[in-house]
């Protein structure tokens, strides 16, 4: 099974913890509870060894102004990638499991809107999570 990044928003609120430990100790839980009630949208998914690390900053700059930009890195085989439910379940599954761990978590201030924006990134034991703040996409006016 090959590894892909799979890409939800979230339009709710979702406020990340302020201390870090604290952080890491409760978004899985926050993000399962909220996958698990189909309440994340999937959006996008991408082979991962192609995939551009700055593609969450096209939906945090998206006009529906997405709250919460989760990305996660999975082993998605040839009858889950038949169907975006397959591929929604594997997600919830994995993190339910324990097979995926939290790579990052930050809030993205966008000036433009004037809020925060989640930006969190699950992994599995396959991947290296490198969290650089992501910035919204500049569109082509």
């Amino acid at each position: 099974m090959d590894n892909y990044t799979v890409t939800f928003v979230y339009n709710g609120d979702f406020d990340l913890p302020d201390d870090k430990d604290e952080c890491f100790a409760k978004v899985p839980g926050m993000v399962l509870d909220k996958l698990s009630d189909k309440e994340f949208e999937l959006v996008d998914f991408n082979y991962t060894e192609n995939y551009n690390e700055e593609q969450a900053g096209h939906y945090i700059s998206d006009p529906l102004v997405h709250r919460c930009v989760l990305e996660i890195v999975t082993a998605l085989n040839q009858n889950q990638l038949q169907s975006r439910d397959a591929i929604y379940d594997k997600c919830v599954n994995d993190l339910a499991e324990g097979n995926l761990y939290l790579g990052c978590a930050y809030e993205n201030d966008n000036p433009e809107t004037n809020m925060l924006q989640s930006i969190i990134k699950f992994v599995n034991n396959s991947q290296k999570a490198i969290c650089t703040p992501v910035s919204a996409a500049k569109s082509n006016q």
